[in-house]
């Protein structure tokens, strides 16, 4: 995916050619500001930011030419990092701040334009955490208390919380589009928060023992382990391997894309001889987490059991994330095929 051609050079996890990329004008009024720059998931970050141009409106602009997909961003005002004002399209950056973002292109993030779901949040109230825990559930069209649904567990990343999914990566398009176009049956996605966290201890019983029993009283879900499924994307894909182990008869499928496998976690699925779900991890050849995939990988493979392990060009982002949603959606609705 290409920027600018020397920033092309410089960012080796942009994806696609000039000729599959759309313009984009990124703009900021900041009349008095002396210096305004570009930093994002297209510049790698703090590593190549790009410098905007003032107009004599006090409006500072650069177009970039960007691939389809989700892009996070936010402009550094005279040393300051602030997210874009000009638009609502922005969250939690778990840090502090907000960041802003923009999906380019048409693709599976596009909201079908009828036949859309809704997300509900809730505050659970758990003894694990002895507090309440925000959960956000996203029920498909038509969605009736009782209705015999599958349920996907979706778990954020770390200094996140369940609006990761929802409000940054709108889950919400990705399911709404394809089940409109009949590629995927309706399901639910569970989002909760693990309250700072890991995937473990109180946040574990919380999403293993307790969540399932609300679910269940608030909704009227029940889904057997067939069609059970939990996903999540970096500590998420920590807690997309943790859980199953610690609750094998919970889920039968995950779904892990750019995890964080610290040595303990591999030592632990070694002692567990093997992993009690089907297991599909995903990670970009530019992320810094690619080691504890491939030991992870590389184990699961000495014990006989090789994972859908898979390796594409693209970082520790949205935007590699948005590339394989779709396929993630896919993979969960072709598991709870099986039990249809």
């Amino acid at each position: 995916m290409k920027a600018k051609p020397l920033l092309s050079c410089l960012v080796a996890w942009l994806y696609a050619a000039c000729a599959a990329a759309d313009p984009v004008t990124f703009t900021l009024a900041a009349p008095q500001a002396r210096e305004v720059l570009l930093a994002g998931e297209m510049t790698g970050w703090d590593a190549h930011k790009q410098a905007m141009t003032r107009g004599a409106d006090g409006v500072w602009r650069l177009q970039l030419d960007l691939a389809p997909g989700q892009w996070l961003y936010k402009f550094v005002v005279d040393g300051h990092w602030v997210h874009d004002p000009a638009t609502p399209d922005h969250d939690a950056d778990g840090r502090g701040g907000q960041h802003s973002f923009i999906f380019v292109g048409e693709g599976p993030w596009t909201p079908p334009a009828a036949g859309r779901g809704r997300v509900e949040t809730h505050e659970v109230p758990s003894a694990a955490f002895g507090s309440t825990d925000k959960v956000n559930v996203y029920l498909p069209p038509g969605f009736e208390v009782g209705q015999a649904l599958p349920v996907l567990t979706l778990l954020h990343g770390g200094g996140m919380d369940a609006d990761q999914w929802w409000r940054t990566g709108h889950i919400e398009r990705y399911a709404d589009h394809l089940i409109a176009s009949g590629r995927i049956k309706p399901l639910v996605i569970v989002m909760p928060s693990n309250n700072g966290q890991r995937y473990d201890g109180a946040a574990g019983r919380f999403i293993a023992d307790e969540l399932p029993v609300w679910l269940k009283a608030r909704y009227g879900l029940a889904p057997a382990r067939a069609q059970s499924a939990v996903a999540g994307m970096s500590l998420g894909g920590y807690g997309a391997v943790k859980l199953p182990l610690a609750a094998p008869q919970r889920w039968g499928y995950a779904y892990a894309l750019s995890g964080w496998y610290p040595d303990e976690l591999i030592a632990e699925v070694k002692r567990a001889g093997k992993m009690p779900v089907e297991l599909v991890l995903r990670c970009g050849t530019e992320d810094e987490l690619i080691a504890g995939n491939r030991a992870l990988a590389a184990v699961l493979g000495a014990q006989g059991q090789p994972p859908n392990y898979r390796e594409d060009r693209g970082a520790h982002s949205f935007h590699y994330w948005s590339q394989v949603i779709e396929e993630m959606l896919l993979g969960v609705d072709a598991y709870f095929g099986q039990a249809r």
